[in-house]
């Protein structure tokens, strides 16, 4: 008996968690961007409320979303003495319209990734140690006024 009262409470559980997901879960964008956060040396602690237990993104330092669906529209952090590189995940903020990076001290490439970005209208990324070229498929951006 004490195995079927087992049974039948992870049954529960698992209905649970299916039908009613946690509402504290933070969106795949907000994801996105912790995972952006590691390629970054953010000396300055400027980022310091980027906490992975937020339900979105949205409040957090530098970001705007959409009001409609929450997804991340802007990225704005320029002059805040981050190093490291830009993260090819940032081809995963679909939604992303303009990426204000410059002023910092930023090296490696422009990922190819920042191409998935198909909203982007405004790129700034002066005033950094980027190396290499601007990706090719750039131009497929139709949005892209900003460069």
């Amino acid at each position: 008996m004490k195995m079927g009262t087992l049974v039948w409470f992870l049954s529960v559980i698992s209905v649970a968690i299916h039908f009613f997901p946690s509402s504290s879960a933070l969106t795949e964008d907000g994801l996105t961007l912790l995972e952006i956060k590691t390629t970054l040396n953010d000396s300055k602690n400027f980022l310091n409320n980027w906490f992975p237990t937020d339900e979105s993104p949205c409040q957090w330092t530098g970001i705007s979303c959409n009001p409609e669906d929450q997804r991340v529209r802007t990225i704005n952090l320029p002059y805040m003495q981050l190093g490291g590189i830009i993260s090819p995940s940032i081809g995963r903020l679909s939604k992303l319209q303009r990426l204000a990076l410059h002023q910092n001290s930023l090296h490696g490439n422009i990922p190819i990734e920042i191409t998935n970005c198909s909203e982007l209208r405004a790129l700034y990324l002066r005033a950094n140690y980027l190396q290499g070229g601007i990706p090719a498929n750039i131009g497929n951006l139709s949005h892209l006024t900003i460069l």
